[in-house]
């Protein structure tokens, strides 16, 4: 089995720096130009599914992505992004550090979905994939803490909750490859 993990492209959010969480953005239109070309580069990637998260930047981004592919798109919950509680909305640059460290830290006051809960439902997904898809090759579009998780999973690293800096390993439109046994 192969997988090829992916984050969104760029939205406008993304460009200002704005937090989104579960809101529903779509692309800018510069990133739409550039999944185009990548959607055209991987095309010789052959996969047999698309999995993705259920938020508009992810669903445009597979959408894209499946224009040479022609595939099935499986929208999956357990890929949505982490729920930014009451930074959603907010530029990141505009907070003060006590705010930064609160959002970095998942402080539940702030209404913030925990790095664990994203680990259990992505680790759910995981293994659910492994058990139903082990002879396909699969896209997943999903976000970067999904997709860094995934990534640990498929590499076989355990996650270090103290660092979740390390959860950020993926940029807009990056793809990594993984094989998985």
């Amino acid at each position: 089995m192969k997988i090829y993990v992916m984050r969104h492209a760029t939205t406008r959010w993304n460009e200002l720096g704005i937090t989104q969480g579960h809101t529903h953005n779509r692309l800018s239109k510069k990133s739409i130009d550039l999944t185009n070309k990548l959607a055209a580069d991987f095309k010789c990637n052959k996969i047999d599914l698309i999995i993705t998260s259920p938020l508009m930047r992810s669903v445009q981004t597979s959408n894209i992505m499946n224009k040479y592919q022609d595939v099935k798109i499986i929208k999956d919950d357990r890929l949505i992004d982490i729920d930014q509680g009451i930074f959603t909305r907010t530029k990141f640059a505009t907070l003060s550090e006590e705010k930064k460290q609160m959002r970095l830290n998942r402080v539940p006051e702030a209404k913030l979905e925990s790095y664990q809960n994203v680990y259990k439902r992505t680790v759910d997904f995981y293994l659910d994939i492994k058990r139903k898809y082990n002879k396909n090759n699969i896209l997943i579009v999903t976000h970067t803490i999904n997709a860094s998780i995934l990534e640990l999973l498929a590499n076989n690293i355990e996650i270090d909750y103290d660092n979740p800096l390390h959860l950020r390993n993926f940029k807009n439109g990056e793809i990594k490859t993984f094989d998985i046994k």
